[in-house]
């Protein structure tokens, strides 16, 4: 699974926070880790929620790694084509990410 490096550098960067939290910045410094985790947190959640399908996973993952919405959707097309997988038109994939949108926290 590719979000599990992104889940991971997010744990570790609480980790880290938490190490060099100091007297003289600490809610600074609490208020990213709780950032964090609460991101991390969602990631979960939406990850969960998305598994059912594997467009719809394949898209968030896609987009967790930079791509945009457009892109993403244009990679998981031209795979499906590949594969010869339905839908494998941008406008069929079109509507996984209209649904998805609802279903993302």
């Amino acid at each position: 699974m590719e979000c599990i490096p992104y889940l991971e550098d997010l744990r570790l960067e609480v980790e880290t926070l938490k190490l060099v939290r100091t007297e003289n910045n600490k809610d600074e410094i609490d208020y990213k880790i709780e950032e964090k985790e609460n991101l991390i947190k969602k990631c979960k959640e939406n990850l969960d929620n998305l598994s059912s399908n594997q467009i719809y996973y394949r898209l968030y993952l896609y987009m967790l790694d930079g791509l945009t919405p457009s892109k993403a959707i244009e990679k998981v097309a031209s795979e499906n084509y590949s594969n010869d997988i339905k839908p494998n038109s941008f406008n069929g994939v079109w509507n996984y990410y209209k649904k998805m949108k609802k279903i993302l926290k």
